[in-house]
């Protein structure tokens, strides 16, 4: 009698292992999707999506007194009018990091960075429109994925449906010595 009982559990069990072990292949396909703009005639790439679709935070500026980085730090950098703005790539390469979309001087723009593949595009909306609805999606062959009004697109992809805006490359030193009245994106801090 204790014998099939515990012949009737390990039944069990394996069962399970093997219930969850396909839930998970089934999960893992829905999470691999195809995107079909990669901007060649190959085969669509697979993008392995990271944990959840992230949402892009609102990020806020300080003055550049405020801010302590290394002086050899690169910084993406926009002029947008009279005003001067850094975004330091090393705050804008942890995960759900890489995506800064706000509206500036009634302009709506948004500066994406991918640490991997070290690609920096800046893209711009229609001057009194809506904040732009851009968001990290995940990763490609070692690119970020983007999603753009929920449309899936490599961040490199030539026919994203947002004209360019113009920025710079600098350092930290060179920029705030420049623009001492300028704005710098500050860094999120997680609380774990």
């Amino acid at each position: 009698m204790v014998t099939v009982k515990y012949v009737a559990a390990g039944v069990g069990i394996l069962l399970l292992a093997v219930f969850l072990a396909y839930g998970t292949l089934l999960v893992s396909e829905y999470l691999a999707l195809q995107v079909s703009n990669t901007g060649s005639d190959s085969e669509p790439l697979r993008v392995k999506i990271t944990p959840g679709q992230f949402e892009t935070p609102d990020r806020p500026f300080a003055a550049v007194q405020e801010i302590s980085l290394d002086d050899q730090e690169e910084v993406i950098t926009l002029n947008i009018g009279e005003q001067h703005y850094a975004f330091p790539k090393s705050w804008m390469n942890g995960m759900a990091e890489h995506v800064v979309s706000e509206i500036y001087k009634d302009l709506p723009i948004t500066v994406t960075y991918c640490n991997e593949s070290e690609c920096v595009r800046v893209f711009q909306g229609q001057v009194g429109g809506e904040k732009m609805d851009i968001m990290q999606h995940g990763l490609a062959d070692g690119h970020m994925a983007i999603l753009v009004d929920g449309v899936p697109f490599l961040q490199e992809a030539e026919d994203i449906p947002y004209d360019e805006y113009p920025f710079e490359l600098m350092t930290w030193g060179e920029w705030k010595t420049n623009h001492p009245d300028g704005l710098v994106l500050t860094e999120i801090i997680r609380n774990l």
